[in-house]
């Protein structure tokens, strides 16, 4: 029984479709191979000739229909598989064994017509998937001393790269133009155009809409966010999931009642032919791309929309989600705060002096807030100091010594833990930030309060029809967020969140996350700091945002935002179900099409060409029904 295991094409493995199966082969050996076999039938029609000239014409037929069934099964015998179609090859050889020629020329005719129409489905879908990287060009411009045109795969990192108006960015680099226009499209699947100012991530693929422009590169081609993209795509092919162990355990299944029934047919009515015809009924050929199929063209439509599903697996559970977990600052806030007001409340600091010490600390930091400040430094001009023993205090704040002096930067409940207390007048004025969604932050220099730093978040846009719409989905919204009640309460009910949790640490965060699955939820973190990584990894499916996100947080999330747009979460999950739905329905659809064809044959109702028509029919049903992913529109 275990030749059957093996004559599946395992969703586990590296199947061959996607690199094999190309248009090429279609002209090349599956046309010529059916215009052939057809003018045997057609010359034995019409064209009178001896039986000894007509089997010869038949054995030619024979041999030139075969070929493409024998180049794809030794080209399985060296990936060390046996293929599907070797039950194929032997029912022909059979037949003409038992000298029934013109039943093998027309079930060879049927078999090659359905792979032809099988191997131009696979190509549209592999055409989609070459789509995503196509965007790129196969030169660039690098500025040296002089400016030279040079192959994209000789770009190396560091380098400084004029892209012309009009030209596409060839690699992910940072802008160093002062201002830049444009078009991420062939990323993030909207087409409007994007502002980049000095200093702001660019990313390959992505055209240039205005003047020249210059960059420095920090991927490689082979690295980039499109190649990583491509990459991830072709490999969702090849990772097995809980859906494709199921379709390759009912396909084993599948082909050991076919064996079973086959022998039995034959034993009890010694009708060769009937028996192959019940064979050929129930091979479970078109299992072996089902999954692989549908799931690839919908990452690969979910990449085209700036969403980057890293594996097969990670589609499939985006169908099990009822509860999505949000981190407020850079998730359901912009993540650019600004600095909108500085209380100063040691005499001895000035705003400007209190901003350079705050400033070169928050520079060594990680956490979205810090940019408030190296940007605010930058605007004014003030320069960065040298900062020594620099240390992170997870979820609360950061110190380090500056000018010779201990800078401790953090929130109210890290200052309350130092034994500062903070001025009534000064609560007051914190209390009515925070009702409008401004952050305290207090700067602590060596034993003196010096200054607390109010910083203001905008919401991002269309958050409230996005959040609404995900509750039209009947999905538990949660927010988690290190900010205190007040702020989170206004945030919470401004987005239309009802359940949220204040001052939360990163290991907060895992516990909530533990606590929502151990009640049974099926549940996404989104998030993009660092201290989101250890629950995006706890989460079933973790969603990093690709534009602010660290390097960690990236690496522990299963699906990338990667332009930053929470309004495409309700498309994301809406494409995920139709995937799913589409492997159900074209399994559900081949088995009752098998069975019904298996069912005839036994009945002897139809012979080996109707199975084998019914057969090919299923696989062309199955292939349509699947293809109507490419039809799901973004809302």
């Amino acid at each position: 029984m275990y030749i059957f295991r093996y004559m599946l094409i395992l969703y586990s493995e590296k199947i061959i479709y996607f690199k094999y199966l190309t248009m090429q082969k279609i002209k090349r050996f599956l046309l010529p191979a059916a215009i052939v076999v057809s003018m045997v039938l057609l010359i034995n029609i019409f064209i009178q000739i001896s039986s000894q000239w007509r089997t010869l014409i038949f054995i030619l037929g024979g041999v030139v229909g075969t070929l493409p069934l024998i180049k794809e099964i030794t080209h399985s015998f060296k990936l060390k598989k046996i293929d599907l179609g070797i039950p194929v090859l032997a029912t022909i050889v059979i037949l003409f064994y038992v000298k029934e020629f013109w039943i093998a020329c027309v079930f060879m005719l049927v078999i090659i017509l359905g792979n032809i129409f099988k191997e131009y489905i696979l190509w549209k879908v592999e055409q989609s998937v070459k789509e995503i990287s196509r965007s790129l060009p196969d030169s660039a411009f690098l500025k040296t001393d002089e400016i030279r045109e040079i192959k994209i795969k000789d770009i190396r990192k560091d380098d400084t790269l004029i892209v012309k108006a009009g030209g596409s960015i060839p690699v992910d680099g940072i802008l160093l133009s002062d201002e830049a226009m444009l078009d991420e499209s062939v990323i993030t699947g909207e087409s409007r155009l994007i502002t980049k100012k000095k200093g702001d991530h660019l990313v390959a693929g992505s055209i240039n809409q205005n003047n020249s422009l210059e960059m420095q590169v920090v991927n490689t081609s082979e690295s980039s966010t499109l190649a990583q993209i491509h990459k991830l795509v072709e490999e969702a092919q090849s990772h097995s999931t809980q859906l494709s162990r199921f379709t390759t355990k009912f396909a084993f299944i599948n082909s050991a009642v076919a064996l079973i029934g086959t022998i039995l047919i034959y034993v009890s009515t010694r009708n060769l032919l009937q028996a192959l015809a019940f064979w050929i009924a129930l091979v479970p050929v078109v299992f072996a791309i089902i999954v692989p199929v549908a799931t690839t063209i919908g990452i690969s439509k979910l990449a085209k929309n700036g969403i980057m599903v890293k594996t097969g697996e990670a589609l499939e559970n985006l169908t099990r989600i009822d509860s999505i977990v949000f981190d407020k600052t850079g998730t359901l806030t912009m993540g650019a705060p600004e600095i909108n007001k500085i209380i100063i409340l040691d005499k001895t600091f000035s705003e400007t002096s209190l901003l350079e010490l705050s400033a070169s600390v928050e520079k060594y930091s990680e956490h979205p807030l810090s940019r408030a400040f190296i940007q605010k430094a930058t605007t004014l001009n003030i320069s960065f100091s040298p900062v020594d023993h620099i240390e992170i205090i997870k979820g609360k704040g950061l110190q380090g010594i500056c000018k010779g002096k201990r800078v401790l930067i953090g929130s109210l409940h890290l200052i309350q833990e130092e034994g500062f207390m903070i001025p009534f007048e000064v609560q007051n004025t914190i209390k009515e930030s925070e009702s409008e969604r401004s952050t305290a932050i207090f700067v602590i220099v060596d034993e003196s309060l010096a200054g607390v730093i109010f910083l203001a978040d905008q919401l991002r846009d269309h958050i409230k029809e996005t959040m609404a719409a995900l509750k039209n989905m009947q999905m538990k919204l949660t927010m988690l967020t290190g900010d205190n009640k007040i702020i989170a309460e206004k945030v919470a009910h401004d987005v239309g969140i009802t359940r949220f949790y204040a001052e939360t640490l990163p290991q907060d965060k895992i516990k909530y996350i533990q606590e929502f699955k151990s009640n049974g939820e099926k549940v996404i973190m989104i998030g993009d700091g660092i201290n989101d990584a250890p629950a995006l990894s706890e989460s079933n499916v973790g969603i990093a945002m690709g534009l602010r996100g660290t390097d960690i947080t990236l690496n522990s999330a299963k699906v990338v935002l990667l332009n930053d747009n929470i309004e495409v979460l309700p498309y994301t999950l809406l494409m995920s179900k139709k995937v799913l739905h589409i492997i159900r329905l074209d399994l559900y659809l081949a088995t009752v099409i098998h069975v019904t064809a298996a069912c005839l044959s036994v009945a002897g109702i139809i012979t080996i060409l109707g199975s084998a028509v019914i057969h090919q029919v299923s696989s062309v049903l199955v292939l349509l029904n699947t293809l109507r992913l490419f039809t799901i529109r973004k809302p």
